[in-house]
């Protein structure tokens, strides 16, 4: 991405600081799954955004203070100010993001659970996820979630299956995350399935499509069977 800078209030809040993303070879796939995934779900609610990777600035006049998640939900937020900007300025947005997740790798995991953790609270982040791939290397557990509870974060109750599968429900999304075999699958419980990220929705439904015309061709075929019999 070319980098660029904005201009509020005589302040410059640059998009990128021109350095590559920790990590970025180990988290590019897991995050860009689980931001299309959440994407996806949420594509039907205009207002809602959910983005990873991307400054967000946390204090008017000072583009020190920034902070950038793996992946963030903001609700009813200013689609005019980030396309204008181009990054998340906190004090025009309706308040901060009620869900951050962040994937556990080497060089990040300790800030996760210290210092981003502590920020996010303070910043009134409602709920702070974080995903272990190994299963317990990063994090020392595959999932937690956590809420905000009077200034501090309370875990949510993590729900352990018979064959391996640790879940946990989030309330603010309505949505189960569940580490499974590695992978963070989201299970919706008011669809009744599992979400699908962009490219598996795009390839259902090209599927679907196919199907379709599969059995309308058939059924041609039958009218056109049952008119040759009947002599017409």
């Amino acid at each position: 991405m070319t980098s660029r800078t904005t201009h509020t209030t005589a302040v410059f809040y640059p998009e990128t600081d021109g350095m590559p993303m920790p990590d970025a070879e180990y988290q590019s796939t897991m995050f860009l799954e689980i931001v299309s995934t959440l994407a996806t779900y949420f594509k039907d609610q205009p207002g809602t955004l959910v983005s990873g990777n991307t400054f967000i600035y946390y204090e008017e006049g000072n583009p020190q203070r920034r902070m950038a998640p793996d992946c963030y939900i903001i609700f009813d937020a200013n689609r005019e100010s980030i396309e204008r900007n181009n990054t998340c300025l906190l004090w025009e947005m309706p308040g901060p993001p009620a869900f951050i997740l962040e994937i556990g790798s080497p060089s990040t995991a300790q800030t996760d659970l210290v210092d981003k953790r502590d920020l996010y609270a303070r910043l009134g982040i409602g709920e702070y996820w974080r995903y272990d791939k190994t299963g317990g290397d990063f994090y020392r557990e595959p999932l937690v979630g956590e809420h905000l509870v009077d200034g501090e974060y309370h875990r949510f109750d993590l729900h352990r299956e018979p064959d391996g599968m640790v879940w946990a429900h989030s309330p603010t999304l309505n949505l189960d995350l569940c580490w499974d075999d590695s992978r963070l699958h989201i299970w919706g419980p008011v669809a009744g399935h599992w979400l699908l990220n962009q490219d598996e929705e795009h390839a259902g439904r090209l599927a679907a499509e196919a199907a379709r015309a599969a059995a309308e061709a058939r059924v041609l075929e039958l009218e056109t069977e049952l008119r040759r019999l009947r002599g017409e």
